[in-house]
């Protein structure tokens, strides 16, 4: 199928809606052609006092296409996410993208002002082939003037953030446009089932669509055009590269310990030292010198949690204070920064803090990148799908308390001492987002 038959699908799907959903699009469009600019950027400043990891107001006029770095020349490919959990994504997919044609530029947007640290490193390494700033708003001149501007080559859209003005624009544009980690068994496919007619005139744009899973690539078949690629790949989160070790310390702390069984518990919140010390006292009575190792969320929480443990009766040396633990202690404080890996790197396994008692979680796929299977408190609120795939897969268990992540450690210990090897299929995978990124580059004309 060609241009024009891309053109024939949509206006069908356009005529397969009802005639409400038809009368919302055109009223949403009306209305982003009547909103005033000024107006828009005022909204946003005064959000950015509110909620200023949400916006920025310094940044307010890239929301209507202002202000915006000069255009490179060549080849341009827009990655877009919506904050910094699918940033994480396009940080991988912008690196295999890079590393496949030395002339691309990646113009990377985020809906979210937070979001675009992760990328700050990345920017600043590329020599110019990484532009960063927040999406424009969806307003109809807006849009158009981000389109004409940069003159974009293909679109990327991670997981589900679609715009209607921008869809239709690139598609009279001729752009072609794809989703990545577009998950059909999570928040991608709840959206579709609850309105089924827009957004299937939504991924009739698409030329290409990344899912996990075989059976997410059978229901994906139904939702976008016959010519629409199809590509079965892990998360790209999954493809991003593990967590620094440093060796020296590495080496110091296996010195130290010896040959114990180490297990970390990373990003943890105050209230979650009882429970996880609790478990910890659990499993050392089947897992000979088991050693714990508590990363706290913030540097800041060293003393508080000293203080829990001590009125545990028990002894905890501080990375901030007495440097590293010694041979006899059991228990060790790392209340540092830039080292996460390194304590990951010396574990049989791993306990996700931030996930008991309603916390919001924490990136999983640092733990995971380093080859560590993990436990967690909940599927929590702020990552729902990344911790119920990698559920499915196996690499995480649910433990809501501290019996259940006793009885986590313990089967990760076992798992570890009997050679088993969860993460074969992981490694075979690894290095999938340079296929993609050669997948996505084809659908680019010439």
């Amino acid at each position: 199928m060609g241009e024009a038959d891309k053109r024939r699908t949509l206006r069908r799907a356009w005529a397969a809606m009802r005639w409400r959903e038809r009368l919302m699009l055109r009223v949403y469009f009306g209305l982003m052609r009547v909103i005033p600019e000024a107006l828009a950027m005022a909204l946003v400043r005064r959000r950015a006092r509110a909620w200023p990891g949400e916006e920025s107001a310094g940044h307010a006029p890239e929301r209507v296409a202002r202000g915006m770095a000069a255009q490179p020349g060549g080849r341009v490919v827009w990655l877009h996410s919506i904050g910094p959990g699918d940033s994480t994504a396009n940080l991988t997919l912008a690196r295999a993208l890079l590393a496949s044609d030395a002339d691309l530029t990646c113009l990377v947007t985020t809906r979210v002002a937070a979001a675009q640290k992760v990328f700050a490193k990345l920017a600043a390494e590329s020599g110019g082939r990484v532009i960063v700033m927040l999406a424009p708003l969806d307003l109809h001149r807006a849009t158009g003037r981000f389109l004409d501007h940069w003159d974009i080559s293909l679109a990327v859209f991670c997981e589900r953030d679609m715009w209607p003005n921008a869809l239709r624009m690139m598609a009279a544009r001729g752009v072609p446009v794809a989703l990545v980690n577009g998950q059909f068994n999570g928040r991608l496919g709840d959206m579709l089932r609850k309105r089924p007619g827009p957004w299937r005139w939504v991924m009739a744009h698409l030329d290409l669509i990344h899912v996990f899973s075989e059976s997410c690539a059978v229901e994906a078949r139904d939702w976008v055009r016959p010519d629409c690629a199809v590509v079965h790949h892990p998360n790209l989160k999954m493809d991003a590269p593990a967590p620094g070790v440093d060796e020296g310390l590495l080496g110091e702390m296996r010195a130290r310990w010896g040959e114990a069984p180490v297990f970390t518990c990373g990003s943890v919140a105050d209230n979650e030292i009882e429970t996880l010390i609790d478990a910890w006292d659990r499993a050392r009575q089947e897992v000979p010198g088991l050693k714990l190792i508590l990363v706290p969320r913030w540097t800041e929480q060293g003393e508080a949690i000293a203080a829990i443990v001590r009125a545990r009766g028990l002894a905890a040396p501080r990375r901030a204070v007495e440097g590293l633990p010694g041979a006899e202690d059991d228990l060790f404080l790392a209340d540092s920064y830039g080292e996460m890996g390194t304590w990951f790197g010396l574990a049989f396994g791993v306990f996700m803090g931030h996930t008991l008692f309603g916390g919001l979680g924490h990136n999983p796929y640092e733990a995971i990148a380093r080859q560590r299977p993990i436990l967690s408190g909940s599927i929590t609120p702020l990552l729902p799908a990344d911790y119920t795939y990698l559920t499915d897969l196996s690499l995480c268990r649910i433990t809501p308390d501290g019996e259940s992540i006793a009885q986590g450690m313990v089967a990760y210990w076992r798992e570890a001492r009997g050679g088993a090897d969860r993460f074969a299929p992981f490694r075979a995978a690894q290095g999938f987002s340079r296929d993609l990124a050669r997948r996505l580059l084809a659908l680019v004309p010439g």
